[in-house]
């Protein structure tokens, strides 16, 4: 009597679908990979947020160091007070006393107020005030000297005025002959100078990159560790593309969301303008996101083990803020780092938001960076696949070797 035969069970076709699920269930599990993917790029975000929550420096400390002690003297110290962006925080006697202070970085900047600035004031003379700060800090440094030179100006403006009328000058022409050609200056973009619009706003992507390549050097580096090796998902993917496209999808899903919930936060929390083209923009975005998915998965398949993988991708990613034109311009820089920051996605991204976020540049003077962006993302894809169908090839034609051998 025959035994009936029992079907055998077919499991799940292969495909980037069979990948992308198991992806999904690897990083469930692992809470490193989860930490790194998920809770760690939201922390650094709110962590930034909460630093520029200020939007712009405020009550930076300074020291004076005032010789006439005079009505004027005083006006002096109470207008620089009451600038918003410093405060006069110490007063002493001598400059010494005055550069410890800074040098301690117990204030930013000094101003030194010389004897008999009164009386060679109104005698018509020019005293001279002099105002040192600590350029080391460029940042706090040139808010203070900016600050101080303002409230300065208005002053000294104030007191030619009334020379002037003393003299029997009408009040209007003391002014003209004060200000004789005014200086109009109109910021263009951010005039509030608010640190938000433009720092913050670039800072999220560049920390952003640094997560999305780790992370993707990470998962795929571990992949080849494992028995089987990137041979292993090629077979569930069913072919090299759908299994790299199954196996990063769950991160460019994770790390898209992340950038657009960082650039709601800007948008609807701090206010920060957004007129340029939304469409643009999240196209920009993701080929962001893909770029250094892409770049990240090729230092993986080139380095071969995670600790080289990782060196690599710190290599390209941690400098990258330095090179994308934000706090140093391109056209400044060197030949080499003009080339460098050429390679790197995160500049042209940043153009692209610049343009879109904050000038409502129109839609063809951000194309030039969406073609430099798209031939990047294109570039490490075709690289990253090129890289591991020459791997293939030579893993097959060592199994050759090794059985011509047996």
């Amino acid at each position: 009597m025959t035994e009936p035969v029992q079907k055998q069970r077919k499991g799940p076709a292969p495909g980037f679908m069979l990948v992308f699920r198991r992806e999904v269930r690897r990083i469930m599990r692992r809470p490193g990979l989860l930490f790194l993917v998920l809770v760690f790029p939201l922390l650094v975000f709110f962590c930034l947020a909460a630093i520029f929550r200020g939007g712009v420096p405020a009550d930076l400390p300074i020291v004076v160091i005032d010789h006439d002690r005079t009505t004027i003297s005083r006006q002096i110290i109470s207008q620089i007070d009451a600038a918003p962006e410093v405060a006069v925080a110490y007063r002493v006697n001598d400059l010494a006393s005055a550069r410890a202070l800074i040098v301690d970085g117990s204030a930013y900047g000094a101003l030194l107020i010389p004897a008999n600035l009164e009386r060679d004031a109104r005698a018509g003379r020019q005293p001279e005030i002099v105002i040192f700060y600590n350029n080391q800090f460029m940042t706090p440094g040139s808010i203070v000297a900016r600050a101080m030179q303002t409230a300065a100006s208005t002053v000294s403006s104030a007191i030619a005025v009334s020379a002037r009328m003393a003299h029997g000058e009408l009040r209007h022409r003391a002014i003209e002959a004060a200000n004789p050609i005014p200086l109009q200056q109109s910021p263009l973009f951010n005039p509030g100078l608010d640190y938000i619009h433009f720092l913050l706003a670039a800072l999220l992507p560049a920390a952003l990159q640094i997560f999305i390549a780790a992370s993707t050097v990470y998962t795929v580096a571990l992949e080849r560790q494992i028995a089987g090796g990137l041979g292993r998902i090629e077979r569930l993917g069913g072919g090299i593309a759908p299994a790299m496209i199954g196996k990063l999808l769950p991160y460019t899903i994770a790390y898209t969301t992340i950038l657009l919930l960082g650039d709601a936060v800007l948008v609807h929390i701090y206010g920060t303008p957004f007129m340029g083209n939304g469409w643009l923009y999240l196209g920009a975005s993701l080929l962001f996101v893909l770029a250094y998915q892409f770049s990240g998965a090729l230092f993986a398949v080139l380095a071969g083990d995670v600790v080289r993988a990782l060196g690599l991708a710190g290599l390209y990613t941690a400098p990258a803020f330095g090179f994308a034109g934000v706090s140093f311009p391109r056209v400044a820089m060197n030949g080499f780092a003009y080339g460098w920051s050429a390679i790197l996605p995160l500049t042209w991204y940043l153009q692209i938001r610049v343009d879109q976020m904050l000038r409502a540049a129109p839609l063809q003077s951000s194309l030039p960076a969406l073609g430099y962006l798209c031939a990047l993302t294109a570039l490490f894809g075709f690289l990253l696949v090129l890289v591991l169908v020459l791997k293939k090839r030579a893993a097959s034609r060592q199994a050759d070797q090794v059985v011509v051998a047996a």
